[in-house]
């Protein structure tokens, strides 16, 4: 279990006014305030096992509510299970959501104190990167006595001395999600939306839409009698993770975490599991890499057509899988609504979602 996804946690839920702290071997954290307590699991692979066992807990220790957090995705049994056992389940796109939401939460309530922000991004850092080395904190020094009035220069040389707050540049907070970088703003997104963008009450945020991008090749040579034929072939496409879309995987290099952006934003999750993405993938790649091949003979006096399908194995694809964001800017306004490409700027021909808007 890794203490940086403890650590998080208990900064997600100390935004919101809880009280964190270990309190019973069957929960690694219990998050508590007034009628409202939540019993937290962290697994690295939950089961509907470690549903029920949590379930069973919570009734023996007061009836908190049950949650469990993991990096990875959980399977369509462990979801059923938190669903019947009425237990909370954040996955890695779950996670991320709610850490947004309470890096967001800190920078509205406490925009005098900057060093709140600050720890959740250094938390965030710990959790989806490699550790970074903090600076220094300055040792104090003793601050001089201020100069007479009547000494001016020495007034003026004294403050060039003196460090400056603003000097050291603040390091940005990002969403630690691996995404598509975006490269068109705001402004740009309302002119391309054309009148939609022009109208008095027009209104934009961002999406950010989870893909399942894969790599793959295929070199295979099939034999059918004195024939050889070869099954070759190589490429990066994406499934959307919410409306199951194929689409070509960009050229654009994917970065890891993105700067939260100065608009309404909101990071959707993933109904597609990992599983079910490969299995379609493989099922694609065999179909297109697949090849008729029509045969001529004669059989005693009568000429005979033989048709032959080769096919690829699942074993045979050299295949890599990874989660993937891409932004799209939504404008919408009274005369109608469109999504725009963040990073290359074309509209969408669909609704990149699952068609579904909430009001």
């Amino acid at each position: 279990m890794s203490n940086s996804l403890l650590d998080v946690i208990k900064e997600i839920f100390s935004t919101y006014n809880y009280s964190v702290s270990a309190k019973s071997q069957d929960f690694d954290l219990i998050a508590e305030k007034p009628n409202n307590n939540v019993a937290i699991k962290v697994s690295e692979s939950p089961t509907a096992d470690d549903v029920k066992q949590l379930a069973e807990a919570i009734k023996s220790d007061g009836g908190a509510k049950g949650l469990i957090v993991s990096m990875a995705l959980f399977s369509e049994d462990a979801r059923k299970a938190a669903k019947q056992k009425d237990v909370l389940i954040w996955d890695r796109p779950e996670l991320e959501k709610q850490i947004g939401k309470a890096v967001l939460a800190r920078l509205e309530g406490e925009a005098a104190e900057a060093a709140a922000p600050k720890d959740v991004a250094a938390l965030t850092r710990d959790l989806y990167a490699a550790p970074e080395e903090k600076p220094k904190p300055a040792t104090a020094e003793a601050k001089p006595e201020p100069k007479p009035k009547a000494k001016p220069v020495q007034q003026t040389i004294e403050a060039e001395e003196q460090p400056s707050a603003a000097a050291a540049p603040e390091e940005p907070i990002k969403l630690p999600i691996k995404a598509i970088p975006i490269k068109i703003k705001s402004t740009d997104a309302i002119k391309i939306a054309g009148n939609i963008g022009r109208a008095e009450d027009v209104e934009v945020s961002l999406s950010f839409i989870p893909y399942w991008k894969y790599d793959y090749s295929v070199d295979v040579v099939s034999k059918y009698r004195e024939l050889t034929v070869p099954l070759n072939g190589k490429g990066s496409k994406m499934i959307n993770a919410i409306n199951k879309n194929v689409d070509v995987a960009p050229a654009a290099k994917p970065t890891d975490g993105i700067e939260i952006p100065d608009a309404p934003y909101n990071i959707q999750q993933a109904v597609l599991t990992e599983e079910e993405a490969r299995n379609m993938a493989v099922k694609a790649i065999i179909e297109e890499h697949s090849k008729t091949v029509r045969f001529k003979g004669t059989q005693g006096e009568a000429a005979i057509v033989e048709h032959k399908k080769f096919s690829p194995k699942p074993g045979d694809i050299k295949f890599t899988m990874e989660m993937l964001y891409v932004p799209f800017w939504a404008v919408r306004s009274h005369r109608g609504y469109m999504e725009i490409n963040a990073y290359d700027g074309k509209p969408t021909a669909m609704p990149m979602d699952d068609g579904a808007e909430i009001l």
